[in-house]
């Protein structure tokens, strides 16, 4: 694979009813908002990333979704958007020096509301755009306003799992960076954060809604490249749309402790979003987080 490489958004990747909408209402308080640092104002930036024809989005490639990043002061999880291709391009090999391998994925404008939805999705709190030389970071809120949920019954709310997606960013981004163990970073706390998200999480199961007329639970499975067969699982509907285009599946929605019950017999182990951060684990080590004592 290459050390950069530019993918156009297809359009059917929009196909789900957006969690968030784009919020047209201004904030005063920011249209004279410009420093020295930025050198463009907060407003300026909301009409941008609202009303451009296309933008382009950092991706890693250890994850296949955006580029996460916390900051070191605020704590913000940051995700980078640039005005350009070439922009974009040449951010890349500015982190190749850190054996950080990113994609450019371009968004148009139709597709922002699935842009913003998936920075929801992904717990990212907080967008630094790039435009030359000028620079700012925005809070996503006051981009696009996530859906309000409570106004939804419980039964019909869409699974999302910010936090776990979030620290399986982290973990993976680093986890598959091409470096020498040693110089992993911080690479136990990452995978203590993940595991205590794991615990706690719900997840989404896919079982074929085609052939169920003999009472029995059909289930899709993958196959990785050594040929093993993985039974796949999801921590969100955004994840599971993903692998589920064009097929007809539908869901069910269990925790961590009813998934070594629900691995089929032919499965060597689960994996966790395979169209994204793509976590494999086996029943061994699902047991071992959930805490089923043998």
């Amino acid at each position: 694979m290459s050390s950069y490489e530019h993918e156009k958004l297809d359009a059917d990747r929009a196909q789900q009813e957006p969690t968030i909408f784009l919020d047209e209402v201004s904030h005063p308080s920011d249209e004279a908002e410009r420093t020295e640092k930025w050198g463009i104002s907060v407003e300026e930036a909301i009409h941008e990333l609202r009303n451009r024809e296309e933008v382009f989005v950092a991706y890693s490639q250890a994850t296949r979704l955006p580029y996460v990043t916390c900051d070191e002061e605020t704590f913000n999880d940051q995700a980078r958007i640039f005005a350009t291709e070439e922009e974009i391009k040449e951010y890349g090999k500015q982190l190749l020096e850190d054996k950080i391998l990113l994609m450019g994925m371009k968004y148009e404008k139709k597709d922002y509301p699935r842009l913003y939805g998936t920075l929801y999705a992904i717990g990212v709190n907080s967008v630094i755009w790039i435009d030359g030389e000028e620079k700012i970071e925005i809070e996503i809120g006051k981009i696009a306003n996530q859906r309000d949920m409570s106004k939804i019954e419980p039964s019909k709310r869409p699974l999302l799992n910010p936090s776990l997606e979030l620290s399986g960013i982290y973990f993976m981004q680093e986890l598959r960076r091409p470096v020498k163990q040693e110089e992993h970073k911080n690479i136990r706390e990452l995978e203590e954060e993940l595991i205590a998200n794991l615990r706690k999480a719900e997840f989404l199961i896919a079982i074929n809604a085609e052939q169920e007329e003999d009472g029995k639970l059909h289930i899709p499975y993958l196959k990785n490249k050594e040929d093993k067969i993985m039974q796949p699982v999801f921590t969100d509907v955004m994840e599971f749309e993903k692998f589920g285009r064009g097929k007809n599946l539908r869901v069910a929605k269990v925790t961590i402790d009813k998934l070594p019950s629900l691995m089929i017999p032919q499965a060597n182990a689960y994996v966790v979003n395979p169209m994204g951060f793509n976590l494999v684990l086996n029943k061994e080590q699902i047991e071992k987080i959930a805490g089923i004592s043998k």
